[in-house]
């Protein structure tokens, strides 16, 4: 979503379905791979299944009642914990540094 709307220079909202798009062939390319493979439990995937696609529904929704004001927020929100995550790992010097002190 952040790569649509910085170099591509699209709309919030359209980059955000977009991006949904790209994420569901995704899945259905990686529900593909270990289907094949033979490796997958199906009743945890179904399950998973179930959550995602309500999960998606809340979001779109939500996404398109709040717009941009509760988007960008929670893009910044969720992008910054995720990158104190990786700093803090135990494999990343940051975090092996900050386990000492």
């Amino acid at each position: 979503m952040v790569a649509f709307t910085l170099l591509l220079g699209q709309h919030l909202m359209q980059a955000i379905c977009n991006s949904k798009l790209l994420n569901a062939s995704c899945n259905l390319g990686a529900l593909t791979v270990f289907a094949y493979g033979g490796s997958i439990i199906w009743p945890l995937a179904l399950a998973m299944a179930v959550c995602a696609i309500i999960g998606a529904q809340l979001g779109a929704r939500c996404a398109l009642y709040f717009g941009p004001r509760l988007v960008k927020p929670l893009l910044i929100t969720v992008c910054c914990l995720m990158a104190l995550r990786l700093l803090l790992d135990s494999g990343h010097p940051v975090g092996g540094w900050l386990r000492q002190i």
